[in-house]
Formats: structure tokens, C-alpha cells, sequence
């Protein structure tokens, strides 16, 4: 080819290659959650799958079938069933803890004998905020209606999308058996086009799969745990506990609070009414028991895999779920994580640059170091 020709040809293949993915990437949108979801849970299987390749020996497309059948058995079946269940013990409990707060006299909760210190301790410290006036009762039964709405309107959202949901399942088992099967070949032709390095391509691949096999998965076995122990202590108290306990593993993605957002507000109200005893225990319950479960398996899970702190743990799912919705819990801890790879191979690329301007080293817990 002429010499001459070639910026143009780079060019012309450049701006047609452009639009071919441009057009690709509107093709694929509507499967882009399924895409996603399908490539993660591929990932978390793939020990699970390599077990599964050595009992069928060379038959690749029926060791796929099995383990796809493993995901579908395990997790899949178990979402649906669980959803369910959570949504109609949901709005049981909400409209039974608004027949609760409805029945509830607060004045003369608040006027009681163990209680009216504490109300003459804040009118003398904090003479502006008079309890008796405000309309607490109110505004809980307001909140409770709120909720108890948005868990029906859910359950209908459900009820009325089950082709779709139904479509996506077929696609999401259909996408998952060829991910399994030709996954490593599709790695391999990704590794290719990419034009990096294949140190950077490791450590970025590394860095996406520690963050979904600890952060992910690790936040979800903390949550399923603080859940069941919260749900038995709320068991043991005389409280219907799956709805409960459900909210608390829920809560556990929120750092500092966590569960105590739950069980706390539990064992007061329980205090206040009369059974000191089942609140005493209940807060017991849960300071030791429920939030102690952070404190040993989180160490567990995520150790000597990735490296984000839970500042930025905890970021990185409010912000997903206040832009992606549900699937945020997936999509920003992998988001985050791959920006803090990326930028650490920025670091390292443009060191000399970034050492002429004379710019100080980041402290060594601000980026994940490989």
C-alpha cells in the first residue's frame, strides 16, 4: 500500500471500527445487566466448573450444562422463592407494626415512671425540643404506610413483569452456558485486541475478580449471617423474624450503624413497653452476637484479596444503588475497583511525570497496590 495512504486508511478503519461498536453496544443494551450478572456469577463458579470439567473429562459442553444447572438449582430457584416470601411477610409486618404504633399511647409512655427522668433530663438540657408536642406517633405511622406501600408496589412491579422476568432468566441461563463453555476463549480473544501490556491486563482482571469474590460475595455471606443470627434473637423475643432479619442483612452494608438500625430501635421500644428484660437481651443479642459476626468473618473473607477500605466499600454501593438501582450492590464496588487499578497504572506509567512536578507518592492506603 502507498506510504501516502496509510494515516487515511488508519483513519477510515478506525471511524468504521466506531460505529461497528457503536452500533453493537445499542444492539446489546437491553442485555447489559444480564451480560454483567451472567459474567460475575461465571467467575464465582469457575473453581466449582473446573471441578466439573475433570469428572466429564473432554466433554466441555456437558460439564457447562452441569454447572449451569448448579447455578440455576442454588442460587437461581432460591432468589425467586426468597423474594417472594420477603415481600409477603413484608407487608405483614408493616401493617402489623402500624396496629402496634396505632394501639400505642405515647404520652402516657412517655409519662411513665422508668421513663419521666430521662423527659426531665432533656426539657433541662434541651429546653427547645419538647417531645410531648411532637406528633412522634404520627409521623411513625406515616412511615410505616410509606413503606408498607413501596413493598406493595414492588410486589405488583414483580406480578406484572413475570414474561420478563421469565425472558431474562431463559437468557440469562442461555448466556451463563456459553460463558462457562467458551469463556476462557473469549478471555483470551479480549486479552488480544486489548492493547496493553499483559502485566496491566493481569492486574486489571485480578483486580475486578478479588473484588467480586471478596467484596461481593464477602458482603454477602456477612449479610446472610448478621440476617439469620439477628432473625433468631428477634425469634427468641417474640418477633416474627424473616421480614426482620431480612432488613438487618440488608442494614449490614451500612458501616458504623449496620444492624443496629434494626435491633436497636427494637429493643428500646421493648424497654418502653413494659419487657425490660426481652429489651435488655435483645440489645445483648445484638452487640455481641450480630454485630461480633462483622468482626470475625469480614477479617475471613476478605483478607489478602482486594484492597478497598470499607470508606470506600460503603460508597461505592450507595452510590451504585442510587444510579443502577438494585444491581448497584454489583455494579459500583466493581466500578471503584477498576477505576483504583486503572489509576494505579497511571501512577506507574507516568511516574516520571508525575515525579518532575515534583507531586509527593500517595499514601499506600489510598490506592490498592498489587
Amino acid at each position: 500500500m502507498n506510504q501516502a495512504r496509510k494515516p487515511i486508511y488508519s483513519v477510515f478503519l478506525l471511524l468504521i471500527l466506531a460505529g461497528a461498536l457503536s452500533l453493537a453496544a445499542i444492539v446489546l443494551t437491553p442485555f447489559v445487566n444480564i451480560l454483567i450478572i451472567g459474567v460475575v456469577l461465571a467467575a464465582l463458579f469457575r473453581p466449582i466448573q473446573r471441578r466439573v470439567e475433570r469428572l466429564c473429562g473432554p466433554r466441555p459442553t456437558l460439564a457447562a450444562l452441569l454447572t449451569t444447572g448448579l447455578i440455576f438449582t442454588c442460587i437461581i430457584i432460591p432468589i425467586f422463592f426468597f423474594l417472594g416470601s420477603l415481600l409477603a411477610q413484608g407487608v405483614q409486618s408493616v401493617n402489623a407494626l402500624q396496629a402496634q404504633l396505632a394501639s400505642t399511647d405515647f404520652n402516657k409512655l412517655f409519662s411513665h415512671e422508668a421513663i419521666s427522668p430521662y423527659m426531665d433530663w432533656v426539657q433541662e438540657h434541651l429546653p427547645f425540643l419538647d417531645l410531648k408536642k411532637l406528633a412522634l406517633q404520627a409521623d411513625l405511622i406515616d412511615i410505616s404506610k410509606t413503606a408498607g406501600q413501596m413493598l406493595i408496589d414492588s410486589g405488583t412491579k414483580i406480578i406484572g413483569n413475570v414474561f420478563v422476568l421469565t425472558m431474562n432468566f431463559v437468557i440469562l441461563m442461555f448466556v451463563l452456558f456459553f460463558l462457562i463453555r467458551d469463556g476462557e476463549r473469549m478471555m483470551q480473544r479480549l486479552r488480544y485486541l486489548l492493547p496493553l501490556t499483559t502485566d496491566q491486563e493481569n492486574r486489571i482482571f485480578r483486580q475486578l475478580d478479588d473484588v467480586a469474590k471478596s467484596v461481593i460475595l464477602g458482603a454477602f455471606f456477612i449479610a446472610l449471617a448478621q440476617g439469620l443470627a439477628g432473625g433468631i434473637g428477634l425469634f427468641i423475643v417474640g418477633i416474627k423474624p424473616f421480614f426482620w432479619g431480612c432488613m438487618m442483612g440488608f442494614a449490614s452494608l451500612i458501616p458504623v450503624v449496620g444492624t443496629a438500625i434494626i435491633w436497636l430501635p427494637v429493643a428500646i421500644y421493648l424497654m418502653l413497653t413494659g419487657h425490660w428484660q426481652w429489651g435488655l437481651f435483645l440489645m445483648g443479642w445484638g452487640a455481641v452476637v450480630v454485630s461480633g459476626i462483622d468482626s470475625i468473618i469480614r477479617p475471613l473473607l476478605m483478607q489478602n484479596r482486594s484492597n478497598m477500605s470499607t470508606f470506600w466499600v460503603f460508597l461505592s454501593i450507595i452510590g451504585g444503588i442510587k444510579f443502577f438501582g438494585a444491581l448497584g450492590i454489583l455494579y459500583g464496588p466493581l466500578i471503584l475497583g477498576f477505576a483504583m487499578v486503572m489509576l494505579t497504572l497511571y501512577a506507574e506509567d507516568y511516574r516520571h511525570v508525575l515525579e518532575e512536578r515534583g507531586a509527593a507518592p500517595a499514601p499506600a492506603d489510598c490506592l490498592p497496590e498489587d
